[in-house]
């Protein structure tokens, strides 16, 4: 043994002299876009009117599938079928055939309690003819949606009609009834009725057709922040293809059969005009 090894083995260096090599970094994954979940889906649903040689289908084994945080547009000609597709969807009418599963659920079949409490919690609707209350204010038809719906105190539920009409540019005519609005302000009241409660679901049956265009796009727009910001899954009949390009996903029908099911044509722009929504998550009542 030589003098140095002596030496080395009578004093040792320190390690720090002699560092261990670094353990390699794991390589990180590639990051994958991941697909919104699932959040309602039809299979084979049919629904027909008349029986023997009367007999027509609105819906003939049609199967779809939606998806949380998008935008989807149901087109079509006339008699189609695309109202029929959206109240067996909604839970409005019964198919003659076929399941509808919403949130992992068999929608119809449910019983009819059940049924109705699902809507009220999950499900908003928006019609054509707006729907609203005649004798009720634009914050009281908001409201009912609160008290009736989730039991809400009078407070809250005032409190936060009053934030979405605000929202919805609203605020100083939240007083008025429908007859003293106008067609414009009638639908953003019930658009505001359907958002108000943070629904899973919003079905919106041709809620732009009495509007002129600017302010259908900001009605579609509107409904895209609420899919985009609250996770909803936002449904929507329509005649017009103006509105393709602001929506996600395009679905169109074709004497009760699925002609189109994929992706809209265009990005959706930004939605930098109109009024902003930022609805509050209902809160528990204090004592």
């Amino acid at each position: 043994m030589s003098r140095l090894t002596r030496l080395l083995d009578r004093f040792p260096l320190p390690r720090r002299l002699f560092p261990s090599p670094a353990p390699a970094r794991p390589t990180p994954a590639p990051h994958i876009a991941r697909r919104p979940p699932t959040a309602l889906t039809g299979t084979d649903l049919v629904r027909s009117f008349g029986s023997g040689e009367n007999q027509t289908y609105a819906l003939n084994g049609v199967s779809v599938e939606f998806r949380q945080r998008e935008v989807n547009l149901l087109m079509g000609p006339s008699g189609s079928g695309k109202s029929t597709l959206l109240a067996v969807l909604s839970g409005l009418l019964r198919p003659g055939g076929g399941s509808v599963a919403a949130l992992g659920r068999d929608v119809w079949r449910m019983g009819e309690d059940e049924m109705e409490r699902f809507r009220l919690r999950h499900c908003s609707y928006i019609f054509q003819g707006y729907n609203l209350f005649p004798a009720l204010t634009a914050r009281e038809q908001l409201e009912i949606v609160l008290k009736w719906g989730e039991g809400c105190p009078s407070r809250e539920a005032r409190k936060r009609a009053d934030h979405v009409l605000g929202q919805l540019g609203l605020a100083a005519k939240s007083h008025l009834r429908p007859a003293e609005l106008s067609g414009g302000e009638k639908q953003r009241v019930a658009i505001g009725r359907a958002l108000v409660k943070n629904p899973t679901f919003v079905f919106a049956d041709e809620p732009t057709a009495a509007l002129d265009w600017e302010n259908g796009r900001q009605v579609m727009r509107l409904l895209a922040e609420n899919a985009r910001e609250r996770g909803a899954m936002v449904l929507v009949v329509t005649h017009d293809p103006r509105l393709v390009p602001l929506a996600d996903r395009v679905f169109e029908l074709t004497d009760g059969r699925l002609t189109r099911d994929g992706r809209a044509d265009a990005t959706p722009p930004p939605a930098r005009k109109g009024p902003r929504l930022h609805l509050q998550l209902p809160q528990a009542a204090t004592a």
